[in-house]
C-alpha cells in the first residue's frame, strides 16, 4: 500500500509538471514506452535498483536506454530522479496512475466488459456509446471473455460494476428460495 502511495506522489509530480509545460499526453507516451521496453527485461530494473552497483553505472545504462527510447529531456530527468531515490521499480504503478490522472483530465473512462462469448466490434462501441451517455464521459472498454457467467454481460469501470450475467441473477434466485421467500 506505501508503495502505491509513493508511486501516486511521483505520478502526480510529473503529471503536474506535464501540465505546466503543456506536454501530458508526450510525457504519458514516453513513460509507457520506457515501461513497456523494460517489461521485456527485468534484469535491467534489478540493476538500476540494486546498492550494489554504483550510481553513475546506474546513470550510464538509463542514459543507454533512453537514447534508445528518445523522451523528452523532462521525462528523462524524472527518471533519473527514479534511479537515484531507487524507486525505478514503481514504473509500471507510476505509469498506470499517471494514465489515471490524464484520463480523468481528458474525460475519459476505462474498463472492461466481462461476457460468455467473444463480442464484436459493433457491440462494443454500442455498449460504449450507451456508457458515454450515462457517464457523460469517452468510455474505452476491454473485451474479456469469461464462459462461467453463462450469459448476459459485466461491464467494470472504475468502483463500478453493472451485473447483468446469468450466472449473478441465478445466485440470486437461489438466496430468495434458501430464504423461504
Amino acid at each position: 500500500m506505501r508503495a502505491l502511495a509513493t508511486a501516486l506522489k511521483y505520478a502526480k509530480g510529473l503529471f503536474i509538471a506535464g501540465k505546466e509545460l503543456n506536454k501530458v499526453k508526450e510525457f504519458g507516451e514516453d513513460l509507457a514506452r520506457v515501461q513497456e521496453g523494460l517489461r521485456a527485461y527485468p534484469e535491467i530494473i534489478n540493476v538500476l535498483q540494486s546498492p550494489i552497483y554504483p550510481p553513475d553505472v546506474k546513470m550510464e545504462i538509463l542514459r543507454e536506454i533512453l537514447t534508445y527510447f528518445k523522451v523528452d529531456p523532462e521525462v528523462e530527468k524524472f527518471l533519473q530522479l527514479l534511479v537515484e531515490r531507487r524507486r525505478i521499480q514503481l514504473l509500471s504503478d507510476i505509469v498506470s496512475m499517471y494514465q489515471a490522472l490524464l484520463d480523468e483530465e481528458l474525460g475519459i473512462a476505462r474498463g472492461e466488459v466481462v461476457t460468455a462469448y467473444e463480442i464484436s466490434d459493433e457491440e462494443k462501441k454500442s455498449l460504449e456509446e450507451a456508457l458515454k451517455a450515462l457517464l457523460k464521459k469517452e468510455v474505452y472498454l476491454e473485451a474479456k471473455i469469461d464462459p462461467e457467467i453463462i450469459g448476459g454481460v459485466k461491464v467494470k469501470i472504475g468502483d463500478y460494476v453493472w451485473d447483468g450475467t446469468l450466472k449473478t441473477q441465478l445466485e440470486k434466485f437461489k438466496e430468495i428460495i434458501k430464504k423461504g421467500v
